[in-house]
């Protein structure tokens, strides 16, 4: 019996180690061919920067993309940037509204609940000791509602720049 567990672990483990070995393996494709990859990838209406050797460095929006050829509109004229010209790609990322609710939602709820059990709980407060943790919890949980709604409404309007080629 403790044959057989121990050949399923083996075998087990062979085969999720060959995917992993073969992540391993060096990157074959031509620095044009990557380019044509990630130049195919582009969705139209994406904001991109490119720095190209035919065209220096442009930024603008997506027309249209192949692996071959990618055509932008910047400042009413559009452009096009062949893939083996592409130095570098850069995407313009997603908002960050999810870190923003969650770092809202922290500060707010701890902050809050901290600021409910101080006014609370003192000597002179309604509770006069005798509430135990509500205040704090319920200013966790109020804080913490309209602390994700304000951070994630400013993560919305922040996004960077994220490099696609090389």
């Amino acid at each position: 019996m403790h044959r057989l567990c121990f050949a399923v672990s083996v075998a087990g483990l062979v085969t999720i180690a060959s995917a992993l070995a073969q992540a391993q393996e060096p990157d074959t494709l031509s620095p044009a061919q990557r380019a044509g990859v990630a130049l195919a990838r582009l969705g139209a209406g994406q904001r991109v920067r490119i720095r190209g050797s035919g065209v220096g460095r442009v930024q603008g929006w997506v027309v249209r993309s192949s692996s071959n050829l990618v055509t932008l509109r910047t400042d009413g004229s559009t452009l096009d940037v062949p893939a083996p010209d592409v130095d570098s790609l850069w995407v313009r990322g997603r908002g960050h509204a999810g870190t923003g609710a969650l770092v809202g939602a922290a500060a707010g709820g701890i902050g809050l609940g901290v600021a409910l059990t101080v006014a609370l709980s003192g000597p002179r407060g309604p509770c006069d000791g005798g509430c135990g943790a509500a205040p704090f919890f319920g200013g966790l949980l109020v804080g913490g509602a309209g602390g994700a709604l304000v951070g994630a409404l400013i993560g919305t309007g922040v996004s960077k720049w994220q490099l696609r080629v090389p």
